[in-house]
């Protein structure tokens, strides 16, 4: 099952509607997602069987911005929960069965509004706690100044409201493959400012059913906005899966020589043509590698800590220490 995510800015003309058919072509999604569409009510029905999908649902402009539509192949289930002007809530069965909760959502444009999206998707997050969630769309924010290129650096407040919103959801994003922006102010100029804010996140019951989606940002089909597209596996859950979370920097290693060999090794890949991409790259693997031998040298230490707590509560309550 395919799923993608595309802010079009604007679908009212005909190069733009020849550029979303071009994308409909080439991915054949089975779920479709569009924001900033900027069409007047009752466009649904031309789109969909424009581009051959049998549901949908619209979200018309306001004003001279906004719009959102949904459309989606009569093999996929859809049950809504609801709809608002910047988000689709629903529960989704996939063609190979898989049942979970879909959210397509559309985070303000304007920073004075939002913290109304982080408490919208915290609602959202509310809405089935225990349930696979799968969240995705444009959220205009970025989670650190590594997902931005050229102008200046971002709020840390703003960001961390947007990682704490997160946080709150037990949201994690999977890996993805393609460049490492998804939005351009300006493609064609020089200096051109270049951020990631179109996003694929899974909650931890989602990690704990599934295998984790493989998310490719796509080409920007004349917007200033790369597709997303989000495959899910069919294949039931592998026994050595382990979810992808943000990386920590544990302050024990600092004082661990071998930690400074694995930091340097991890800084030797020049492959890649473009220099932020190469950070970027480099800065995973080196996390990776970071915590693969922590887990290696000093083995689960917050598990094996709470074990041995739980071990010292079991003895101090024990009748025998009690009764003396």
């Amino acid at each position: 099952m395919k799923i993608l995510s595309w802010n079009a800015r604007g679908l009212g003309n005909p190069n733009a509607f020849r550029h979303l058919r071009l994308l409909v072509s080439q991915q054949s999604p089975h779920v479709l997602f569009l924001m900033e569409t900027r069409l007047n009510n009752n466009s649904l029905s031309r789109f969909r069987q424009s581009l051959n999908f049998s549901h949908g649902l619209e979200v018309p402009r306001l004003g001279l911005s906004g719009g959102l539509m949904l459309l989606w192949k009569d093999d996929i289930d859809v049950k809504l929960n609801n709809i608002g002007s910047c988000f689709f809530d629903c529960y989704m069965t996939s063609n190979a069965g898989q049942q979970f909760h879909f959210s397509a959502f559309y985070g303000s444009p304007t920073v004075q509004n939002r913290s109304d999206s982080w408490t919208l998707l915290r609602r959202l997050a509310d809405v089935a706690p225990l349930q696979p969630w799968l969240v995705i769309g444009d959220f205009n924010e970025i989670l650190s100044n590594q997902n931005k290129s050229g102008g200046t650096l971002r709020s840390e407040s703003q960001m961390n409201a947007f990682r704490s919103a997160l946080d709150y959801c037990h949201l994690s994003d999977p890996p993805f493959q393609g460049d490492c922006y998804t939005w351009a102010k300006k493609r064609t100029a020089v200096n051109t400012l270049k951020e990631r804010l179109d996003w694929c996140f899974v909650n931890d019951a989602w990690n704990l059913a599934f295998n984790q989606p493989k998310v490719t940002h796509l080409d920007y089909f004349n917007s200033d906005h790369r597709a997303i597209s989000v495959v899910l596996s069919n294949a039931s859950i592998s026994h050595n899966h382990q979810r992808h979370s943000r990386f920590r920097f544990e302050k024990l290693w600092l004082s661990d020589p071998e930690s400074k060999d694995i930091i340097s090794n991890s800084w030797l890949n020049d492959q890649v043509t473009d220099p932020i991409c190469g950070v970027l790259n480099n800065l995973e693997s080196c996390a990776r590698s970071l915590q693969s031998w922590h887990i290696k040298k000093y083995g689960r230490m917050k598990h094996n800590i709470t074990a041995a707590q739980k071990r010292v509560d079991t003895l101090n309550n024990s009748p025998s220490r009690l009764t003396k």
